[in-house]
């Protein structure tokens, strides 16, 4: 800042090209004067010191730096993490705000008003961290504040989640987005933590959130994903209160891109399945399905994996666990695409081909010949959508299909809207 010198010229004293009359007589009022305005203009800046600067008028005007106050204030322990940083200023505008995690370069992000009188950051803390902030704000007169505070934040648990689909996958179009918790989620606070999760997709597309359980939360689009959709999933966590002392401590984010529309519909009345790429049919395939007191379940489902092969046990299907029992079985079967969360696969029956467009044979699954289970195995890829229609089990939340039993209308329960209880959940069979 450039400070004019003071310069005494008989009676009259000149600041900055102006000047105002000597009270006669009084040279040591005139010393005093003088000796204010020269410490004053050498005060550091930001300090609150006042600034008497000489008005044309003959009067002495006192300009002040422009107050600051910042939370959490300087030196604050144990700071929650899902604290809200504000910075405000109530004589100046705000024009740099630095909140810095101790060892990090990257600031927390934050937005000033239109006003330009307060800056409020956009994210949570970090659980366990230092931070500082520093502030410049500056007055009408252009004199400025630089302020610094230090805080530190509380510790906690540290909540982790799985999410579906995975970063880089290619997926089907009936594809829901799963997190899946290491705590369960308190209902009043699930809406919070949802809104700290963003799904974005060019193109863009209507969706919702529906809590399955305090555990896990789904988002799925109102209508299948189109074709070639590329989807980004944000998850600003750090510092979200989970409950029962738990935060989260980081970040994170995962795209995915939706891949040729498959749908694949199987119709009990027909015994006969129908694949269908971006509408157009593919391939029609004889099936068998679940025999009396074995249903398959119907409804719109995805295929969840692929299984070379997979060790089908009656006993974990509630069979009679006994090598004698009519419908006991455990054996390998092979070429496998699992349409539940529980159970339920298309996969190769060469046992049963002779039954397979004709009638139901099988203990719950989609038994098909091996070529033809070889082509759907290859065929598949994760959230394709199939199709089960006129069984007398229709699939709900109890066999991990409840995404898409549910209209879209009745789907968003955030904030702890109660979720139908399912049915006990029971395995598909061979």
């Amino acid at each position: 800042m450039r400070i004019a010198r003071p310069e005494l010229r008989g009676d009259r004293v000149r600041l900055v090209g102006m000047s105002f009359p000597m009270p006669h007589g009084n040279r040591r009022v005139l010393t005093m004067l003088l000796a204010g305005t020269l410490l004053s203009a050498c005060a550091p800046s930001g300090t609150s010191d006042t600034k008497p600067v000489v008005g044309g008028g003959g009067q002495a005007s006192i300009f002040h730096a422009p107050d600051v106050t910042i939370s959490p204030s300087d030196k604050t322990q144990g700071v929650v993490p899902d604290t809200v940083v504000t910075v405000a200023s109530s004589g100046g505008n705000i024009r740099v705000v630095s909140v810095l995690e101790n060892g990090s370069t990257t600031p927390l992000p934050g937005v000033l008003s239109a006003t330009q009188r307060k800056w409020t950051a956009k994210n949570y803390l970090a659980p366990e961290s230092s931070y500082t902030i520093r502030v410049n704000a500056i007055g009408p007169e252009g004199i400025a504040t630089d302020a610094i505070s230090t805080f530190t934040t509380a510790g906690g648990a540290r909540l982790t989640t799985d999410a579906l689909p995975g970063d880089g996958a290619t997926v089907g179009v009936g594809m829901p987005i799963k997190l899946r918790f290491n705590t369960p989620i308190p209902a009043e606070l699930q809406m919070t933590l949802v809104n700290h999760v963003q799904v974005k997709s060019v193109p863009q597309v209507q969706g919702d959130w529906h809590w399955f359980s305090p555990y896990e939360v789904h988002w799925r689009p109102a209508d299948f994903w189109p074709a070639g959709t590329h989807v980004t999933v944000t998850a600003n966590l750090q510092g979200v209160d989970a409950g029962n002392g738990v935060f989260g401590y980081a970040n994170w984010s995962s795209s995915f891109v939706v891949g040729p529309k498959h749908v694949s519909i199987i119709d009990h009345n027909t015994e006969m399945m129908q694949v269908f790429t971006n509408d157009q049919l593919v391939n029609t395939i004889p099936v068998s399905l679940g025999k009396p007191g074995f249903p398959t379940i119907s409804g719109t489902l995805v295929v969840w994996y692929t299984a070379q092969k997979v060790m089908m046990d009656s006993c974990a299907s509630g069979i009679e666990c006994r090598t004698w029992a009519p419908d006991y079985y455990k054996e390998y079967v092979y070429w496998d695409t699992a349409i539940s969360t529980n159970g339920f696969f298309i996969h190769s029956a060469p046992w049963d081909i002779f039954a397979q467009g004709h009638y139901d044979y099988s203990h719950g699954c989609v038994n098909v010949s091996p070529d033809n289970a070889i082509f759907f195995y290859n065929y598949s890829q994760i959230g394709d959508v199939v199709i089960i229609k006129n069984t007398d089990r229709v699939a709900d939340a109890g066999d991990g299909e409840g995404d898409w039993q549910i209209p879209f209308d009745q789907f968003a329960n955030s904030g702890g809207a109660a979720t139908p209880t399912p049915r006990p959940s029971t395995s598909g069979g061979i």
